[in-house]
């Protein structure tokens, strides 16, 4: 590019000096030979017509040279940034206006833009947006099939496409006159994987406005988004699988034992007081053997809602595996939580809960420890707690 530039360049000033030479000469030759130099005048001015025409040319070329290139250098700025803050930054909002940040300093001819998400029910709406009033973005929806993109393809979605004025003649919109009143619109596909995530569009009230050159700078900028909103979502997903628990929704035991550990630095800075509680849920061995391992799965996701929903904000509860939940409740002392706990055991026994095509009587067993009466690390409160539970099922046989 840096080359092509340079040589028009030159080229330009080639021109300019040859214009400049050929009008001196025809000048010294009026003067010298008068009328009879007047037919070689003729040719020789409409030459330099033809020249500055040339040269005219060759200006608009060098200047298309030099914005293509502003617009590649942005380009390589924007995919280097962009996949940085999709991978790096928890804001996904925050992400996706600077995609369109990015996009509107490479067009800036562009008046409005746009990233729409593809939802679950099959309609568009705002993630990002330049050019729109707030009134417009907030009651936004739009079928995906009612689309620019959708209609122009026939459904076939596949890159990104420039749409004319001749082709909004011949699409039906379901906008309103002024709602959506533009000449030139590129719109692309952002794809996560296979599934079409939402689509990126950029418009012009202007006829004209983009060219196919534009098209391949915007489908190149989407296949990067792309890249990174792919790896962002496995991400995220493997970030997922170590926090939660698949069947439950509790937190894994890693991960519980990751927070429990902060928790307990605090508590021994702050010398606060909290109640760590082991769960075993009673007969899941037995109603797997019975009615099956669906409805052993049932009788743990009904015990771990009920566990949940008796925990505050400052609690952390999760799933130590097979029937074994664990708690920590923060600011409280053991007398208040046994009593707590043993209500909720209560209450969880005296109703019924659907197992399959069966009723059964959901409990559990559990056992407490207090820090730091019980124990000032992980381990002993731990081993505390289990003791109680395991004394307390004892009791039950």
């Amino acid at each position: 590019m840096q080359l092509n530039s340079l040589t028009l360049r030159a080229g330009l000033a080639v021109v300019s000096l040859a214009q400049v030479a050929i009008v001196v000469a025809t000048l010294v030759a009026l003067s010298v030979y008068g009328q009879d130099f007047a037919p070689l005048a003729v040719a020789i001015a409409t030459g330099l017509l033809l020249t500055a025409a040339a040269a005219f040319l060759v200006h608009r070329r060098f200047q298309a040279l030099k914005e293509a290139s502003r617009r590649l250098s942005l380009l390589a700025e924007m995919n280097v940034q962009v996949n940085r803050e999709i991978l790096l930054n928890e804001d996904i909002e925050l992400i996706y206006r600077t995609i369109l940040n990015y996009l509107f300093s490479v067009f800036d001819t562009a008046t409005t833009g746009s990233i729409l998400i593809l939802g679950e029910d099959g309609r568009l709406t705002f993630a990002a947006s330049r050019g729109f009033t707030e009134e417009f973005v907030g009651k936004f929806q739009l079928r995906l099939e009612d689309s620019f993109l959708y209609q122009i393809t026939k459904g076939e979605i596949q890159e990104a496409r420039l749409i004319t004025r001749d082709d909004f003649a011949r699409i039906e919109t379901v906008f309103k006159p002024g709602q959506w009143d533009y000449q030139t619109v590129i719109s692309a596909p952002l794809f996560v994987g296979d599934r079409l995530f939402g689509l990126l569009n950029l418009d012009s009230p202007v006829s004209g406005t983009y060219d196919a050159q534009d098209v391949e700078i915007v489908e190149r900028f989407r296949t990067q988004i792309e890249i990174g909103l792919l790896a962002r979502e496995r991400y995220t997903t493997n970030i997922k699988r170590y926090q939660v628990d698949a069947l439950t929704g509790l937190l894994t035991r890693r991960y519980f034992e990751d927070l429990f550990k902060l928790s307990l630095d605090r508590a021994t800075r702050h010398q606060d007081c909290f109640v760590i509680a082991l769960f075993d849920v009673d007969e899941l061995k037995y109603v797997n053997d019975t009615f099956g391992h669906l409805a052993g799965d049932q009788m743990l996701l009904s015990v771990a809602n009920v566990l949940r929903a008796s925990c505050r904000n400052s609690d952390i509860i999760g799933r130590l595996g097979g029937d074994e939940f664990i708690a920590s409740y923060h600011l409280t002392d053991i007398k208040a939580m046994e009593k707590n706990i043993a209500n909720i055991r209560n209450r969880l026994r005296a109703r019924t809960t659907r197992l399959g095509d069966t009723e059964h009587r959901l409990s559990f067993s559990y056992g407490l420890a207090s820090f730091p009466e019980d124990g000032a690390d992980q381990d002993t409160l731990i081993a505390a707690a289990d003791k109680r539970l395991y004394a307390m099922k004892s009791a039950s046989r």
